[in-house]
């Protein structure tokens, strides 16, 4: 367990060490067995501890106030606890000009919304809310879909599971060949699927979009909650439109709203002290000379970074 003395909330490392203790297995092979063990709710499919192999990642959470976990015979380092805008944060953000950070950084949210709306969003409004579309894209959508067997809904699931086993494949495949074989099975597979008129160019464009967008997201473990709240979207939107879509915005803006990370809320600086904090490292980076205090959501005893 590593902190800084007189900078850390004392509370938050006791209740590391606590959890730690609590701990009964006859051993940790992997990463997952301490992680699932020390964080405040497993019914969540968001990450609630960051994990990190770069030095430079792990020291920044440390001079914040965050602690450290290392694991004896494992490579991968714990920084708790985590908050949702750690994981739109790079070390490049800090080693790079501030306008330049905060310009990625903001893409990086935007993508984010783009993952999971664009599919259901394209849905929503082809299937129940036709009168959104200009004229002249309505008229070339419904010309592509002429003679597309399949509604809108189901080409659009074929795609998001087509996708999906192509990242996978290439996760799965050694480095050398898994890109490749992404790339190339997503051409053939879109190219040949839009000529034998399962599905429409459209579809394939808008499944295109969203899987880039999400692959910008820095934190894979975070990214992977984003893959399956696309999909569950999807669903809404298939059933009640918009309507469904705004459900599905709620009901995980409330489940995140519920979590919290050894009493730190998950959804701050955004929450947190009445989002004082927002202007400073979160969606936007400003320069580090104006970044004179920690987090106020760690509640760390020295709260200055500087002097």
């Amino acid at each position: 367990v590593i902190y800084l003395e007189n900078l850390t909330n004392k509370k938050i490392v006791e209740e590391v060490i606590k959890r730690l203790n609590g701990i009964n297995i006859d051993g940790a092979t992997t990463a997952g067995s301490i992680e699932e063990n020390i964080i405040d709710n497993r019914r969540t499919m968001f990450p609630l501890v960051v994990n990190t192999e770069r030095t430079d990642k792990f020291c920044h959470n440390i001079l914040e106030g965050r602690v450290g976990l290392l694991i004896d015979g494992l490579p991968t380092a714990y920084i708790v606890p985590a908050t949702i805008n750690m994981f739109y944060q790079t070390p490049e953000d800090y080693a790079q000009n501030y306008i330049i950070s905060s310009f990625l950084r903001s893409l990086r949210y935007v993508n984010s919304l783009i993952t999971l709306f664009l599919p259901g969003f394209y849905i929503a409004v082809t299937t129940f809310h036709q009168e959104m579309i200009p004229t002249i894209l309505a008229i070339n959508i419904i010309r592509s879909k002429q003679e597309v067997p399949f509604p809108t809904s189901t080409s659009v699931f074929f795609m998001l599971l087509a996708f999906e086993v192509l990242v996978e494949a290439g996760f799965r495949l050694p480095r050398t060949i898994g890109q490749t074989i992404s790339i190339v099975g997503a051409l053939v597979v879109g190219q040949a699927a839009v000529q034998a008129k399962i599905i429409s160019p459209v579809v394939v464009i808008i499944i295109a979009i969203a899987g880039m967008a999400g692959l910008t997201m820095p934190n894979q473990d975070f990214l992977n909650a984003l893959r399956i709240c696309r999909l569950l979207f999807t669903i809404f939107a298939s059933i009640a439109g918009l309507y469904g879509l705004s459900l599905g915005f709620l009901l995980v803006i409330y489940h995140l709203n519920t979590l919290e990370t050894f009493g730190v809320p998950y959804l701050s600086p955004f929450v947190a002290n009445e989002g004082l904090d927002m202007t400073k490292d979160t969606i936007i980076r400003v320069p580090l000379s104006l970044m004179k205090k920690r987090p106020t959501n760690l509640k760390t005893v020295n709260k200055k970074r500087v002097g």
